[in-house]
């Protein structure tokens, strides 16, 4: 029974044909173990991601996307059809040690009823590959054993647009509970120690909903005094790729702040973003929230047109209204404010 359950979902997720799939190579900022691609899919569109690993090495693949008949599957080097990894039947989470050494894809797809009726899905794939991929830079020491609970962590080393992992236990197969992005604050509050080979911190947030975790503490260092907060321009990002590629892989045309806030009731604050820009009003807007994980608003023809909602927020609706030179976004209960420039320029 279980073999057939897996057979009509391969052929459920199966491309109509090999010229409808879409190929994109993923690559790793350098000195980065993780990269994270915003996209769009539309109707019967797949899209292969190649990402070349080596036996053996430990691989953490999840997706965020508002449809539900999105997913994702994961194919061994040399297979283009078949997938140990079926997303429709497994979630879209995977963990684990890979198999062989070559390129994988990662393919991304609708369900048949979604993609006959041309349904959308906005998608956010996150992929993370640990154990020797070389060409690693060096990174911050790790804090020591004895650091005291009640110092300040603040987080760096991860790559351009990804985000460090908070899990609910000191190890990669503990349950993930947050997400959190370069320079976010975090207050040591039981120490650091070893399991296996890498040194785990347990360690709370700062923001107004503070979220208790551990993360690795080779992306940890003490933290720089006034960080953060101004814009600042980044180089040009690459032709030919979209806004959402482009922020996925932290190409953003500018940095800064907004005003936001993530609950009901909570005073305005100020977010960090990073947006990419197309041309047409057409932009993708990389917010870090409060509690230092990340949400991606998307732009199309000068309107707001989605977020990167998931399962594991509950798919929160989401809707934008107009205030002078101002997009009031809302998604649940966050609350941004995207001004003109952000989205157009100048």
């Amino acid at each position: 029974m279980r073999f057939l359950v897996l057979l009509f979902s391969l052929l459920l997720a199966a491309p109509a044909s090999a010229q409808e799939i879409r190929t994109q190579r993923v690559s790793f900022p350098p000195g980065a173990e993780s990269s994270t691609v915003f996209g769009v899919i539309l109707g019967r569109e797949i899209v292969d991601f190649l990402l070349n690993a080596r036996a053996g090495q430990y691989a953490n693949v999840g997706m965020a996307t508002q449809n539900p008949s999105a997913y994702f599957n994961i194919l061994a080097p040399g297979e283009t059809e078949v997938a140990f990894f079926v997303g429709s039947t497994s979630g879209n989470q995977f963990e684990g040690r890979l198999p062989a050494t070559g390129d994988y894809r990662i393919r991304v797809y609708q369900m048949r009823n979604a993609a006959r009726r041309g349904e959308t899905a906005d998608y956010r794939l996150e992929m993370i590959v640990s154990g020797g991929r070389g060409a690693a830079t060096q990174l911050p020491a790790s804090p020591p054993d004895g650091f005291v609970a009640g110092d300040f962590f603040e987080v760096t080393g991860v790559g351009g647009g990804d985000s460090l992992n908070l899990r609910d236990g000191p190890g990669t197969s503990a349950r993930i509970v947050g997400r959190l992005a370069n320079g976010a604050v975090l207050r040591n509050v039981g120490g650091c120690r070893m399991t296996g080979q890498t040194r785990w911190c347990e360690v709370e947030t700062t923001g107004a909903a503070r979220v208790r975790g551990w993360v690795s503490a080779r992306y940890l260092r003490e933290p720089r005094p006034g960080a953060g907060g101004t814009a600042s321009q980044l180089p040009a990002s690459p032709p030919g790729a979209s806004a959402a590629e482009r922020a996925g892989q932290g190409r953003f045309d500018a940095t800064g702040a907004i005003p936001c806030k993530q609950f009901a009731g909570q005073p305005t604050g100020q977010c960090r973003f990073g947006v990419a820009r197309a041309p047409g009003g057409s932009a993708a807007v990389v917010v870090t929230r409060p509690d230092g994980g990340t949400r991606a608003l998307f732009f199309e023809g000068g309107r707001f047109v989605s977020a990167d909602t998931s399962q594991a927020d509950g798919y929160p609706p989401y809707a934008a209204t107009r205030d002078g030179d101002v997009f009031v976004v809302t998604v649940g209960a966050e609350r941004y404010e995207i001004f003109d420039a952000v989205v157009f320029g100048g």
